[in-house]
């Protein structure tokens, strides 16, 4: 199936591993708070376990009364996790049959500080929707997932 992409980065003021350690089990609440017309995520459920380790799952739940199941896929402490969603029951439903997330986390050479690059794929329904779906990957999902990484970032400087 065809699939639209969306990347976004930041360095954070921390060693990898501390950044590693903060986004990966982050509370979703704190950090997709909403963006224009995408909801916020209000919570999960159904957790499996900690999430640090290939194969947990949860149900992320959603502001607008929608959820999604997200699924570890790959966890390589410091530097990579990546996770799959599916079962969407909001609007989304009607254009991606899922998306894959994945983050890298690289340490900065000769600085307390990381690199980190956060790459978001919609896989569309069907080639009809690839254009609707990469106009909405390419704006509002891009600028959601910014916001989502300056905030993740603010609170792992916090802690340092």
């Amino acid at each position: 199936m065809p699939s639209t992409a969306a990347t976004v980065t930041t360095s954070i003021e921390a060693p990898a591993e501390k950044a590693f350690l903060h986004i990966v089990p982050i509370a979703l609440a704190s950090i997709f708070t909403g963006y224009g017309p995408l909801p916020s995520v209000t919570g999960t459920l159904d957790e499996t376990g900690p999430w640090d380790a290939a194969g947990r799952s949860r149900t992320v739940v959603f502001s607008d009364g929608s959820s999604a199941r997200e699924t570890l896929v790959s966890y390589e402490y410091p530097s990579r996790f990546a996770y799959r969603i599916t079962g969407f029951t909001g609007v989304l439903r009607f254009l991606a049959s899922e998306a894959h997330g994945e983050w890298w986390f690289e340490s900065v050479p000769g600085r307390s500080a990381t690199s980190v690059r956060w790459r978001y794929e919609f896989i569309s329904r069907s080639g009809i929707l690839k254009p609707l779906v990469g106009l909405f990957t390419r704006t509002l999902w891009r600028g959601y997932m910014g916001k989502a990484l300056r905030l993740a970032r603010a609170q792992v400087e916090a802690r340092v």
